[in-house]
């Protein structure tokens, strides 16, 4: 039968079962004899058992309170465990919020964020929605996202963008020789295969642009709506893509691929917050944002300092 006692029917009645007295057990959970009496009949009649013998002098414990008290001792344990493991949540705010995110920034730089401020905030739901720069003003302007985290598209209205961070975009390539370095301002000399992020056509103009200041023609294009599939496809084939450099993992992807920053004319991928013009973002959000810029600052820094090291910026 569904037990419908009460935590404190359950406190009391521990504390009369280890102690052996009522008296006592109303002194140790600061109560009276007479309620610690009171919430142990009413337990008997809920239960339908009697589980003390009430002498002249304290209580003797029936079996069935046997059996009881080792239920009971193991549900205030697992009370007591979650409610040490739910006090670590009442640190930091408590609010929730939705941010849409490009692929080209969810790959590096969504987990260690996630990670760090999850870790000050654990209260805070957060949810990520990936999806393209050229929808994610209009899923902020409706409110499908509170937020957006994106390149610049063109004008929404009611959408302010707000600067964060520029960061270079590169060519990569697979690695086809063991001597080949992981980073290179040689420019492929014959067209070459390109896989484009799908809806990137303002990108896409710049970066050919750059291409064919540097004599390299593009042969064969393809798009992809997955910037991991694509950077599959790069290290398993002869197509080549261009990305952010802080999408390429300096220590793990060196074995991998090969980039080539874009300059001369140098083409940028610049990060924009993205917020209707309405509304103010809650300090939770704002937090948040924050922290994802110094984590993909410091995507970025790895890089630059890679291509400064080499003469290349």
């Amino acid at each position: 039968m569904p037990f419908r006692g009460s935590l404190q029917d359950v406190r009391l009645f521990v504390a009369a079962y280890e102690e052996g007295s009522f008296t006592a057990a109303a002194t140790r959970e600061n109560s009276t004899q007479s309620g610690v009496s009171h919430h142990i009949r009413q337990l008997e009649m809920l239960l339908d058992v009697k589980l003390f013998v009430r002498e002249k002098v304290g209580v003797t414990a029936t079996p069935a309170a046997d059996i009881l008290y080792r239920r009971c001792i193991e549900m205030l344990r697992g009370i007591d465990e979650a409610a040490n493991q739910v006090a670590h949540f009442a640190k930091g705010f408590q609010g929730s919020f939705t941010v849409g995110i490009i692929p080209a920034l969810t790959h590096r730089i969504v987990a260690p964020a996630l990670l760090r401020f999850t870790a000050l905030h654990p209260n805070v739901k957060v949810r990520i929605v990936e999806s393209f720069g050229s929808l994610l003003p209009q899923m902020v302007a409706s409110g499908d996202v509170d937020f957006a985290i994106s390149t610049l598209h063109g004008g929404e209205t009611g959408i302010h963008a707000r600067p964060l961070l520029s960061t270079p975009e590169c060519l990569v390539s697979r690695v086809n020789r063991a001597d080949e370095p992981p980073v290179t301002t040689a420019m492929p000399a014959t067209p070459v295969n390109m896989a484009w992020a799908s809806r990137m056509e303002g990108r896409r103009a710049a970066i050919s642009a750059c291409l064919a200041a540097h004599g390299t023609g593009i042969d064969a294009e393809l798009e992809i709506d997955s910037a991991l599939a694509m950077l599959d496809l790069v290290g398993r084939s002869d197509w080549k893509t261009v990305t952010p450099c802080l999408m390429i993992d300096p220590i793990a992807d060196a074995q991998r691929f090969t980039i080539r920053p874009l300059r001369d004319p140098d083409v940028n991928f610049e990060i924009m917050l993205l917020e209707r013009t309405s509304t103010v973002l809650t300090p939770e959000a704002e937090l948040f944002v924050e922290i994802f810029t110094e984590e993909a600052r410091r995507g970025t820094e790895d890089w630059i300092a890679r291509f400064r090291d080499l003469g290349l910026m």
